[in-house]
């Protein structure tokens, strides 16, 4: 499960960042991480077309992240890793206009594992 690259930054890196999932993880999950004032299934739209065709049906686009998360921990199955990216330590989330949500991915894991 990973991120979309935040809003306002490099377009280029987006599909780019779709590809190089696609070369490693079984199921993607694209996501929403600070998308500041684009349109942040834009943004998950544009990591997804990095994604070859004929991996395509591996790619679950979940706008938002907490219920990533969800679907990533209920589709891991023993012996899987999940890897939860772009985020990190982040205490927040940006949004438009310059407003900031408080949010932890740590948080919401830790949450939804005790569930």
């Amino acid at each position: 499960m990973f991120g979309s690259c935040g809003g306002g930054r490099d377009r280029a890196r987006r599909p780019i960042l779709g590809k190089m999932s696609s070369e490693i993880s079984d199921t993607m999950i694209i996501t929403n991480e600070d998308p500041y004032d684009d349109d942040p299934m834009e943004i998950i739209n544009e990591v997804a077309t990095g994604v070859p065709a004929d991996k395509q049906d591996r790619v679950i686009k979940i706008l938002d992240r907490k219920q990533a998360i969800k679907k990533a921990l209920e589709l891991a199955q023993p012996n899987d890793l999940v890897i939860i990216t772009g985020k990190g330590a982040e205490q927040f989330m940006c949004v438009a206009n310059g407003q900031k949500i408080k949010w932890d991915d740590r948080e919401v894991a830790r949450e939804l594992l005790k569930k």
